[in-house]
């Protein structure tokens, strides 16, 4: 594992320790509550590993080489008699 992949995972396991403080800091009365912020823990969670996964992706890939160009020859056309 390259140290990229441990910066997001570290990255996504901290959002859901942060989300998981506040959970713990609202009361037991608040259901809805709790389980708004456990829900946001998992998608943000989630969308921080794949976003920085992709982003690690096109970081790593480099474009493809460069070819030499073929020769191209362009001929004009005749002037056609209506767009005089």
């Amino acid at each position: 594992m390259s140290t990229g992949h441990l910066l997001v995972l570290g990255g996504s396991i901290l959002w859901m320790l942060l989300c998981m403080r506040f959970w713990f800091a609202i009361d037991r009365e608040h259901t809805w509550q709790r389980r708004f912020i456990a829900i946001g823990a998992g998608l943000g969670g989630g969308l921080i590993y794949i976003i920085g996964t992709m982003m690690l992706e096109m970081l790593k890939d480099t474009p493809p080489p460069v070819r030499e160009a073929d020769e191209v020859r362009v001929m004009s056309r005749p002037a056609s008699a209506e767009a005089k």
